[in-house]
């Protein structure tokens, strides 16, 4: 999928590794602690990957404003549906359009993927996040718990 422009200014692009320092700052934003070498690291494993992308939003003069992570998944009861894995605009340009062209760019390459629905999961605390997917068409589909459990590095389960 090629860059494209958008409303106000705002191109969507393919991430890069280059990109790694701002995208950093902005998964603090939302909330998360992170260096730029894990940072970095991560977005080489999704670049490195036919089942996921992540894009950019750039200003008007090239500045990195926002990210997304999209991924597909093979689900056997629904068929192939795509999962926003992250989306962050920076906070001095929430409102730009540029969450908005960043969906949009999601939901084309999902689209050209085949899948049936784009799905995301959202943290309870983020009022503003769950207006601005609703306002975009996203609908709750279910409230659920996530379950989380860290793996050891070299520990294959089972054993004696």
């Amino acid at each position: 999928m090629s860059a494209e422009r958008v409303a106000g200014g705002v191109r969507i692009r393919r991430m890069t590794e280059a990109d790694a320092p701002t995208v950093n700052e902005l998964v603090r934003q939302l909330g998360y602690s992170s260096d730029v070498g894990k940072t970095e690291t991560a977005i080489r494993a999704v670049l490195g990957t036919e089942v996921a992308d992540a894009f950019v939003a750039e200003s008007a003069d090239g500045q990195v404003i926002g990210w997304a992570h999209v991924f597909m998944v093979p689900f056997i009861e629904s068929g192939p549906s795509a999962e926003l894995g992250g989306l962050v605009v920076d906070e001095q340009y929430r409102g730009s359009g540029a969450g908005r062209a960043l969906i949009e760019h999601v939901e084309a390459w999902a689209r050209e993927r085949g899948a049936v629905e784009v799905g995301l999961r959202s943290n309870i605390v983020r009022d503003g996040a769950h207006k601005f997917y609703e306002h975009l068409g996203f609908e709750v589909q279910k409230t659920q718990h996530k379950f989380r459990k860290r793996l050891e590095p070299g520990d294959q389960g089972g054993g004696t």
